[in-house]
């Protein structure tokens, strides 16, 4: 059963959106996921989502330390620094002391890891305008509007949690 069968099977037409949402949320990044792996697999470039998305990080960030890749990534700082220490072993990224840390590193993108991530992004670009040929032009516009207002609305800290009433209630 595909992701998005199994989810939308959670729900019914009278969900209320609220409900149903974050399982698509979470359903979508799942499959995007999958088809970035299986896409840079069948290209035989050897680096998972995670990878992809750390060396992208240090790319864009250069000397960015671990726990703000990992923040921006959403994982634990144990899960950063073992895709961190693969990367660097690999010779796509090295570290170097932090300037205002001495606990903390420095990343920085090798010219082995840019040429890597050059092909990766070719790959990814591919996925991403797949996933998006299902919109228009406007679609997409107004997608990644609500996105970025469902983004600031969560990191407002402003929201307020109802209390859970069940039918038995």
């Amino acid at each position: 059963m595909k992701v998005e069968t199994a989810v939308l099977a959670t729900g019914s037409e009278h969900d209320h959106p609220a409900h149903v949402i974050g399982f698509l949320f979470k359903a979508l990044h799942h499959s995007l996921r999958h088809a970035m792996e299986e896409a840079l697999r069948r290209h035989q470039i050897d680096l998972s989502f995670a990878h992809f998305a750390t060396l992208f990080g240090v790319y864009c960030e250069p000397g960015i330390n671990g726990a703000a890749l990992a923040r921006r990534g959403m994982v634990s700082a144990q899960t950063m620094n073992a895709v961190l220490r693969r990367l660097e072993r690999d010779g796509r990224i090295e570290r170097r002391p932090h300037p205002d840390s001495r606990r903390a590193d420095s990343w920085y993108v090798t010219a082995t890891g840019a040429a890597l991530l050059e092909r990766a992004r070719i790959v990814g670009d591919s996925v991403f305008e797949n996933m998006l040929s299902a919109l228009q032009d406007d679609e997409t516009a107004r997608l990644l509007n609500y996105m970025r207002r469902c983004i600031r609305a969560l990191e407002s800290g402003t929201e307020s949690v109802p209390e859970c009433h069940t039918a038995t209630q």
